[in-house]
């Protein structure tokens, strides 16, 4: 199973970055809200369409203030149903520190939507984790933030989630975002 998520998502990763619609880099201040620990994360994020639909991927390493790491993976495939777009993926993630026995996959569902408000560009939306394995943390992520041009091509997104279920997390970020 794990050689097939694997491929899979490298396979989602791959296309998008061959037909990119957009890239972006991200930084986010990140507190546990249950067991107070502090750590910054970085987010690269892909995404472009194709048939249709909307295929993307996001990689994103935590490091921890205190010490320690964590990585994942995730990769979506999504669908506009009128203003909102749902999406479909699979995660993995790598565990604290790449701990043997604690990496583990994942399944996502989730729905985002998001409204020009003169110059800028509003979004909300949240996903949740699926596990298969019981014994894997549940999440589900509520998100916003806006989205402001400063060329054609280049805009700066501030945004803000909460986490919620076994992962209990509140984070501000700041990122640029380049559209081809």
């Amino acid at each position: 199973m794990k050689k097939i998520l694997t491929a899979t998502v490298l396979a989602l990763a791959v296309s998008a970055a061959s037909a990119t619609g957009y890239v972006s880099m991200e930084i986010d201040s990140v507190k546990d809200t249950g067991n107070k620990a502090t750590s910054t994360a970085q987010y690269f994020r892909a995404g472009t369409q194709a048939l249709g639909l909307d295929i993307s991927t996001q990689v994103r390493t935590a490091v921890y203030r205190n010490g320690g790491m964590l990585n994942s993976i995730e990769g979506y495939v999504g669908k506009g149903i009128g203003p909102v777009n749902v999406f479909g993926g699979l995660g993995y993630d790598n565990g604290f520190n790449g701990a043997k026995k604690g990496n583990y996959q994942y399944g996502l569902v989730g729905a985002s939507a998001g409204v020009n408000l003169g110059p800028v560009y509003a979004f909300g939306g949240a996903k949740t984790r699926l596990n298969w394995d019981s014994s894997n943390p549940k999440q589900t992520v509520a998100f916003a933030g806006v989205s402001y041009p400063l060329t054609k091509t280049l805009s700066v997104d501030v945004d803000s989630s909460r986490s919620y279920q076994n992962i209990k997390e509140k984070a501000l970020g700041v990122g640029l975002r380049v559209s081809f």
